[in-house]
């Protein structure tokens, strides 16, 4: 079964704004081939013209047959020397290997008392190398890294806290974590899920009613309306975390998605590290929220 939930661009900001995620960028196709082997100038041989007549050379059927063109034989492929879809994975777990170490590093020796100050400026950083990466046409390998290092160390002093408040939260996040991720890949590699126009636009609507509601939360806990968690506190909190981690988990099937497009569109493969990029902030956005459940889930108990 096929479910068509949003379009074959992402929502992701580093993915949206490049020709080579659009539908609308033109694609290298195979020239038409006659049965002779030569190009068909005239357009796609007409099968007809060269079929044998019937009870003329009946065995000459068969030899027609391995000149008649392929279904899948002029499918879009990667160009020679472009990006393929194993450059932009292959960057991407790079980009994640960089994240957990720093991340890592970070929860093994940050004293506590500079577990806020580190991470609000982690976080600051990563935020601005991340919008100078979204209005790139070709992200820059250190821009990537930096922004991966930056969040790591970020979500690890962050991690840190949480853990030292709420034993265990830390692995729940990781587990809970890569089985999001892994489920969306599966999805995304066997076609169950396919994004559309139309699922983009809610999760667009999703996405902005989420960032005024935590900006909201932020200012109620920031001057002491609210304590804890805020309003995400409780079951509230529980629910609007699972329905987040199901937006991220559509956009994530939405950017692998977008990575074929730009193979497809003759991307060159330094464009491997724009994708890595989108995709692992993603997966990094993804943690938070799991994360989140974690420490509100061990916060009720």
């Amino acid at each position: 079964m096929l479910i068509r939930l949003g379009g074959t661009l992402s929502n992701n900001p580093v993915m949206n704004r490049n020709p080579y995620f659009s539908g609308n960028a033109t694609t290298p196709t195979m020239p038409q081939q006659a049965p002779n082997g030569y190009p068909n100038q005239y357009g796609a041989p007409n099968a007809q013209q060269y079929a044998p007549q019937q009870g003329y050379y009946p065995d000459q059927q068969s030899q027609y047959q391995q000149y008649a063109p392929q279904q899948g034989a002029f499918e879009p492929q990667a160009r020679a020397g472009g990006m393929t879809y194993d450059d932009a994975m292959g960057k991407t777990l790079i980009l994640l290997a960089v994240a957990v170490l720093s991340g890592a590093g970070t929860m093994a020796f940050m004293p506590m008392e500079m577990v806020m100050p580190v991470a609000i400026g982690a976080s600051l950083a990563a935020f601005v190398l991340g919008m100078i990466a979204a209005f790139q046409r070709m992200g820059k390998p250190v821009f990537a890294i930096g922004y991966a290092l930056l969040d790591g160390i970020a979500l690890g002093a962050l991690t840190g806290a949480l853990n030292f408040f709420y034993p265990g939260v830390a692995i729940q996040a990781v587990l809970g974590t890569a089985v999001v991720v892994g489920l969306a890949v599966a999805l995304h590699m066997s076609g169950t899920v396919r994004t559309t126009p139309r699922g983009r636009k809610i999760v667009m609507v999703v996405l902005i009613s989420y960032i005024l509601f935590g900006f909201l939360n932020m200012i109620l806990t920031w001057t002491g309306v609210m304590s804890g968690f805020g309003m995400r506190s409780g079951s509230l909190g529980i629910i609007l975390g699972l329905v987040i981690i199901a937006v991220a988990g559509y956009m994530l099937i939405g950017d692998l998605e977008t990575v074929k497009l730009a193979v497809a569109n003759g991307a060159p493969k330094e464009f491997a590290w724009t994708c890595a990029f989108g995709i692992v902030m993603t997966i990094l956005w993804i943690y938070v929220e799991v994360l989140r459940i974690a420490a509100i889930l061990a916060s009720n108990r």
